[in-house]
């Protein structure tokens, strides 16, 4: 069990994650998201870590265009995910491979996050963190003190 409690993020984050490009469409990340069954979408340029598209973003997005007849979804889920910055999450909240998971769960929970992209030093996107992950890792972890 103690050498789970010392587990860095590189141990427990999602490398093969799904992103958008900055230079995608709306209606790309909304496809992708819902074709994928993910709720979070890193938007990259290049390999850089621009923010994050939530299903909760679209969602708010979707219906304000219910109420607002300048802009609508049919017509603007075609434009570039920069047309659509308001959606995007700039989140500066991001965390490294060689933190503490410990530490992951310590800022998910002080700004109420879902996710936390993994970056290099470089903002290179390297991975996701979610809160499905942290509660994968907490249950493993109390399996592995039962069976001791």
């Amino acid at each position: 069990m103690f050498q789970s409690m010392k587990a860095k993020i590189e141990d427990i984050m999602n490398k093969g994650v799904f992103t958008i490009s900055t230079h995608d469409t709306l209606k790309t990340a909304d496809d992708l998201m819902r074709n994928e069954k993910i709720r979070h979408l890193p938007v990259v340029e290049g390999t850089k870590y621009v923010g994050i598209i939530t299903e909760r973003s679209i969602m708010e997005y979707s219906l304000r265009q219910l109420y607002d007849s300048e802009d609508n979804l049919g017509e603007g889920s075609h434009n570039l995910i920069t047309d659509f910055e308001r959606i995007i999450t700039k989140q500066d909240n991001v965390i490294y491979p060689e933190d503490s998971v410990r530490k992951a769960i310590k800022m998910m929970a002080k700004y109420r996050l879902e996710c936390l992209p993994v970056v290099d030093w470089d903002k290179n996107l390297l991975g996701i963190i979610t809160t499905s992950d942290i509660m994968l890792f907490i249950h493993k972890m109390m399996e592995d003190y039962e069976n001791q």
